[in-house]
């Protein structure tokens, strides 16, 4: 009977000596391919990176492409807006489609009459004057102004057609 358990450890001990031996195998194997395959990974990982900054800069040229044509519709609708005797002196965007915009003209009239064109546009909202004040240009006395608006989008602006 110990001569039969003898066996019986012995054979399991030489089982998993071997299954031992296999696995330390497969692991340096694995460990190999690891090694082999690390400049490759880096590889798809750089290239994975590079793929992601392209996307990135696409996302940014096709939001400017967007917004070409918008902007032009833009300022054809402030130049209709605008009396004639007026001029712009500066036109800014601060971000978030908000506008500042500052002039001259020889009239408070003619400043109304800007505000009141540019709040029936479709392409401007909250349109408020923010300074009317009187001021010499060339010993010329002039209304200088200064305004704000916000700028709607027109999903259906196309390249302008006039």
């Amino acid at each position: 009977l110990v001569a039969v358990v003898v066996v019986v450890i012995a054979s399991a001990h030489f089982y998993q000596a071997q299954k031992i031996d296999a696995l330390k195998t497969t692991i340096a194997e694995e460990e190999a391919e690891t090694r082999r395959l690390a400049p490759e990974i880096a590889k798809i990982k750089r290239l994975n990176q590079q793929r992601q900054d392209l996307n990135e800069r696409l996302d940014v040229i096709t939001e400017l492409d967007r917004d070409r044509y918008f902007r032009v519709h833009l300022m054809d609708e402030i130049n209709r807006s605008m009396p004639d005797h007026m001029w712009l002196t500066k036109l800014e965007d601060r971000g978030g489609n908000r506008y500042s915009i500052e002039g001259v003209t020889f009239s408070n009239f003619l400043v109304s009459d800007f505000m009141q064109n540019l709040g029936r546009s479709p392409y401007f909202t909250s349109v408020n004057l923010l300074v009317a004040e009187k001021g010499i240009i060339h010993e010329v006395q002039v209304v200088k102004f200064s305004a704000e608006t916000v700028a709607v989008w027109q999903p259906e602006v196309t390249p302008y057609g006039g």
